[in-house]
């Protein structure tokens, strides 16, 4: 089965069966939802949003990617004897196409333990800029957010144990609060679902133990979640998807209350680890910074304001794609193509490098 199975099939109290990696899982997604609409109305109850509109509606869910699935996970979660008296204790967006920041963060809070989930990247340009700057900084703006998120819940929760979990992009800030925090105390476990690495390496360095309340989930055919540096131990699980779209949490199968673990990742993904990591590691990086500029710069002049909008209009993209490359200075027209070629190299060839510091 699915998460939605495991939500449909898991009705337990919570009092009496504690939280697991599925429960981590099945709010890591929740993140992904707007209660911007009801941010001054929390706390919420799950079971309450059956009694507000909006959220019968699509928008709510439009950044989670699978916006009527979204919809009927939220449903299922409303009438589930083990989610509906959950409460939404917090809400953080902040969204900044300029500096290219896209942050968002839910606390959902059980009897006397709070889940915080960051949200991975959206469709926003936002979102996927800050994820191309992983590759030449060591710091994402929303580092800093989550931080401040977290020290706000642990001051207004201070009896409660927190987990922290996340997707993609939302597990690797996970990640790396757990090695920055100066007092992780109150932080019972942490779980990165597919979540990229580091560039930097030595990231628990002299905090080694707290590696033991962390667990990192990657499907057998894993893309994003081993790109960069990964120090950590990963936990290898079954999706019935192919290739990039393992990333999609809703194709992962669980059984009982626990996902179904295999040995070792396809052919194919340690196969696109050695070639998009020795891409990355083949540039400098200003080059990396410049073409990150670039590539987000021209797509602001486009009339999409996402990528859903992107590609649903993906045909009529290429003539303005053409222009865009056309209207390039010299110097970062010279600097794209030599992107692409040793990009091209890579795939035909991959060549492993170390990740610099």
């Amino acid at each position: 089965m699915n998460v939605l199975g495991y939500i449909k099939k898991n009705q337990d109290d919570i009092k009496k069966t504690p939280l697991n990696i599925c429960d981590a899982l099945v709010i890591s997604w929740v993140a992904y939802f707007d209660f911007s609409i009801v941010k001054d109305r929390l706390p919420l109850k799950i079971s309450d949003f059956a009694y507000i509109p909006e959220y019968q509606k699509l928008e709510p869910y439009y950044f989670s990617y699978f916006p009527r699935f979204s919809r009927r996970y939220l449903n299922r979660l409303i009438v589930s004897e083990r989610f509906k008296d959950a409460k939404v204790v917090d809400y953080e967006y902040i969204l900044d196409r300029k500096k290219g920041i896209q942050f968002a963060v839910v606390a959902v809070k059980f009897d006397k333990q709070i889940i915080i989930a960051v949200r991975g990247t959206d469709p926003s340009y936002a979102g996927w800029k800050e994820d191309f700057t992983l590759s030449y900084t060591d710091r994402m703006h929303s580092y800093a957010y989550a931080e401040e998120f977290i020290k706000r819940v642990i001051k207004r929760h201070s009896k409660e144990r927190i987990i922290l979990c996340g997707h993609s992009k939302g597990g690797n800030i996970c990640t790396y609060l757990l090695s920055q925090l100066e007092d992780v105390s109150h932080i019972e476990h942490v779980y990165s679902f597919d979540g990229p690495g580091f560039r930097i390496k030595g990231l628990f360095k002299g905090k080694e133990n707290r590696l033991e309340r962390f667990t990192k989930i990657v499907p057998q055919s894993s893309i994003v979640g081993v790109l960069f540096s990964n120090e950590t131990d990963v936990k290898i699980i079954k999706s019935r998807a192919v290739m990039f779209l393992q990333h999609n949490p809703f194709e992962w199968l669980i059984k009982d209350n626990d996902f179904i673990y295999l040995t070792k990742r396809t052919m194919s993904s340690r196969y696109l680890e050695k070639s998009l990591n020795g891409w990355i590691e083949s540039l400098n990086a200003e080059d990396r910074e410049r073409f990150t500029e670039i590539i987000f710069g021209e797509l602001e002049k486009f009339e999409a304001d996402d990528f859903v909008v992107f590609f649903k209009k993906l045909l009529l993209q290429f003539g303005p794609i053409y222009k865009a490359y056309r209207g390039l200075s010299k110097d970062d027209k010279k600097l794209v193509m030599r992107v692409v070629k040793k990009l091209i190299k890579n795939m035909v060839k991959p060549e492993k490098k170390k990740l610099i510091a």
